[in-house]
């Protein structure tokens, strides 16, 4: 199994070997939920790797700004690649989203880069599943704290009892943290995040399932202001 995840840190290795396994992510599904083809977003991917995704945009439908973060220089290169092809205009800075819940430089690191760069949504694709849950809350809640941003997206793969195929595929991801859905639901419950919508998506391979979760900051009902640490999900 190590084995496999060693062969899995190389970008190029990971992308074909997963849309194999998977039959292709529907990234172009992915591309309009994520606002990346919305040129009005300015858009930060936290933990984006290779940015594979960016290999499906088209180069009419680009979102105003992406900035690109990551702990791993090769990935980020790999990233810049993607984005010289499609001849979007980004950013990419290194950054280990684990020193957030005890390193106040990297804290401050971040809410400078998102706010400075005028960022309007953030994206946790495949990050949360990486984090353990003391580091996951640091991140989002570090995030909601850059006043320029309105909403965060989550992507994770999620464990599921009784699908035996879905949980050997998350057996092979590289992250040490996945979770059934109930786990996702109460670490972000714990957040100063809103849940707007939660929603399931599958590659071609439909037994491999992906939990996303749409947050924003505050919500208006008729009992007035609600919304933050503690709010109940809404699919």
């Amino acid at each position: 199994m190590n084995h496999i995840k060693r062969i899995l840190n190389h970008p190029t290795c990971y992308y074909y070997i997963r849309q194999f396994v998977t039959g292709g992510h529907p990234f172009q599904e992915w591309i309009r939920f994520y606002g990346l083809d919305d040129v009005g977003e300015r858009i930060a991917d936290l933990g984006c790797g290779p940015a594979d995704i960016l290999r499906h945009l088209s180069p009419d439908c680009l979102p105003g700004f992406y900035l690109g973060i990551d702990i791993s220089e090769s990935y980020l290169d790999a990233a810049r690649l993607r984005v010289a092809r499609a001849g979007l205009n980004a950013e990419f800075q290194v950054l280990d989203l684990a020193r957030l819940r005890h390193d106040r430089d990297a804290q401050r690191m971040l809410i400078g880069l998102l706010e400075d760069r005028k960022i309007s949504r953030v994206l946790l694709s495949g990050v949360l599943h990486h984090l353990d849950d003391e580091s996951a809350l640091a991140t989002l809640d570090i995030v909601h704290q850059c006043a320029s941003v309105v909403s965060l997206i989550t992507s994770d793969a999620v464990e599921i009892r009784g699908h035996f195929f879905n949980n050997l595929y998350c057996r092979l991801d590289r992250g040490a943290f996945i979770r059934r859905e109930s786990g996702y639901d109460e670490l972000i419950a714990k957040s100063a995040w809103h849940v707007s919508g939660k929603r399931w998506t599958s590659p071609r391979a439909a037994f491999a399932k992906n939990i996303h979760y749409v947050l924003d900051k505050v919500m208006y009902g008729a009992s007035g202001l609600a919304g933050g640490r503690g709010s109940p999900l809404r699919a």
